[in-house]
């Protein structure tokens, strides 16, 4: 293809023109340094030039004057317009100046000079919250802060054996909790099997944990701390009802010295476990623990087993074999079914935050909390996600699903969202005159 095949009559704007001679500028902006005392300089590159066009024409014919006065309100239009240059193509650019010459003796023609620059976009630097690991951090911070309260405040040393009872028995029950069959495990399957293993350990371990208050909040926490990974999708409700289920007060008698201690240790206790699994909560509503199976390339020569080990052929000139599928828990941001789903999660969370940090008597865990509420606020629901919000909608007689959803999104195949959304007893008979909750998405 020669450059005859790519010429192209030249317009700005629709206005056609003729095209002499065309010019343009190009290179690199530079910021020349020169140093007293220094014989060599120092040039700071500062990015690509504005790409610059000149070009020379004219306007010919015996209403050249009409094409001249429409190209003269062309350059005068504010903003960028459509060049079409003769070599070059179609661009976007500003023009910046047209010159036009007449003459007696050319009569029926004027010639022109027309300058244009590159129209680039008004970017400007923005600034975004990494609500993720913003949670992330806060949520680390209020965990600290409830370790540091809760180890000074537990003791069982010096105190009779009840005190020490009555607190592997808060342990254990915790334990009992958290291994109770029926929960609906939707992590990894490891990952619930280990959570499963951690929770029976500290039942059978709570009597000696209890002498040991740093490895007992070293193993509580891990536990509470691996509930995300174990449950998935469903980490903020296991969460959230651990919060609920652990008293803020305490119902035993504190007559003596030792039962005010019991007392003391199991407020420190429940404490502990509300104020970090509110903390796990925040974390699983911005992100959740997905599964995802990977598979891995092996090499004899990464590995040192043989070929045929890895399942290459004697005499195969493959020199790697695919090891079998391996499940990773992968984080990915939480997205939410509507904006009313994600509400109602910040809302409970803040609920609970601020119930929490109503009775604590620690200034640091009281800071922690309110600085992850203040994130939570922030980053539930994601501004970067935009969120289709439920409406109403009353169909005028009873129709089925599949009819409902096609009336509403030309989808007869959102009929089981609609159906699930609001538990109609049977989905061939949505009834007349009755509010549905639907997507407003369309």
């Amino acid at each position: 293809m020669t450059w005859r095949d790519t010429y192209r009559a030249a317009t700005f704007r629709g206005v056609a023109f003729f095209v002499e001679s065309a010019d343009s500028s190009h290179g690199r902006r530079q910021a020349v340094h020169e140093t007293a005392q220094r014989d060599t300089p120092y040039t700071e590159d500062l990015g690509r030039k504005s790409r610059e066009f000149s070009v020379v024409g004219y306007l010919l014919g015996k209403d050249y004057h009409l094409n001249r006065d429409e190209l003269i309100k062309a350059c005068e239009v504010a903003g960028p317009g459509a060049l079409v240059h003769p070599y070059r193509g179609e661009m976007n650019v500003v023009c910046r100046g047209l010159n036009i010459s007449e003459t007696a003796a050319e009569g029926g023609k004027c010639t022109i000079a027309l300058t244009f620059l590159e129209a680039g976009e008004a970017a400007y630097p923005s600034a975004n919250v990494d609500s993720v690991n913003a949670i992330s951090a806060k949520g680390n911070t209020v965990t600290a802060a409830a370790e540091s309260s809760f180890l000074s405040d537990f003791l069982t040393t010096g105190f009779p054996a009840y005190v020490a009872e009555s607190a592997a028995s808060g342990l254990a029950g915790l334990g009992e909790y958290m291994a109770a069959p029926g929960l609906n495990f939707s992590g990894d399957l490891k990952a619930a099997s280990d959570f499963y293993l951690q929770a029976r350990g500290l039942v059978s371990d709570a009597s000696s944990l209890v002498q040991k208050p740093l490895n007992m909040v070293s193993r509580i926490t891990g536990l509470i701390g691996s509930v995300r990974s174990a449950f998935g999708a469903n980490a903020f409700s296991m969460l959230t009802s651990l919060f609920d289920r652990s008293p803020r007060t305490y119902t035993g008698s504190t007559a003596t010295p030792s039962r005010q201690q019991q007392a003391t240790n199991a407020i420190a206790m429940n404490a502990l476990v509300r104020q970090v699994a509110v903390a796990e909560a925040a974390k699983a509503a911005v992100v959740t623990q997905t599964p995802v199976v990977t598979t891995t390339a092996v090499t004899q020569a990464s590995t040192g087993v043989p070929r045929t080990a890895l399942g290459i052929p004697q005499g195969s000139k493959r020199a790697t074999q695919t090891a079998p599928g391996v499940t990773q828990t992968l984080p990915v941001p939480t997205v939410y079914d509507s904006y009313q789903a994600a509400i109602k999660v910040r809302e409970d969370l803040v609920d609970r935050i601020d119930a929490e940090s109503e009775v604590t008597p620690n200034d640091e865990v009281y800071v922690a909390l309110s600085d992850l509420r203040t994130s939570v606020v922030q980053a539930v629901p994601n501004p970067e996600q935009n969120l289709a919000r439920i409406v109403q909608y009353v169909p005028r007689e009873t129709l089925p699903s599949l009819l409902v959803a096609y009336q509403i999104y030309g989808d007869a195949g959102r009929a089981d969202d609609i159906s699930n959304r609001n538990s109609a007893r049977h989905p061939g008979f949505l009834m007349g005159g009755q509010q549905l909750e639907v997507l407003a998405d369309g």
